[in-house]
């Protein structure tokens, strides 16, 4: 599965988040981006399985992150979606958003959490037949 890690400058925390992907075989971290414009671009040409986005505060008081998150979503097939949120209790905005398996939310020091978001959404996608789709 291929990764797109958007929201983390570069720098100690970046590469200590991508090399906790990469830990496992299954996951390849692609690129990674720290402006909402470049990760979009990345997303467009790479068409990542999944993206890890670090989000500051609440989804939808940020309107780049949330600029992101709905990009990767529209795209086809649609990228899902590790939500990393530094706060100590989940923003109340990402209630609705997580409802459909393809995106989780995990706390930026849950690495545990982050690893079983990428395995849930990793096995979603390969059983996912897309010529029994309507």
């Amino acid at each position: 599965m291929t990764v797109l890690v958007v929201g983390v400058p570069e720098g100690a925390e970046l590469e200590l988040l991508r090399s906790r992907i990469q830990r496992n075989p299954h996951f390849r971290v692609i690129s990674h981006a720290h402006t909402p414009g470049v990760a979009l671009a990345h997303a467009r040409v790479l068409l990542p399985d999944i993206t890890v986005l670090t989000l500051s505060g609440g989804l939808r008081e940020d309107p780049a992150a949330l600029g992101v998150f709905q990009g990767v979503r529209a795209l086809d097939p649609p990228s899902g979606v590790v939500l990393r949120t530094r706060a100590e209790a989940a923003p109340g905005d990402l209630d609705g958003v997580t409802a459909d398996g393809a995106v989780h939310l995990v706390r930026a020091c849950d690495e545990e959490g982050l690893m079983r978001a990428l395995r849930t959404i990793g096995l979603r996608r390969a059983t996912c037949d897309p010529d029994e789709m309507p």
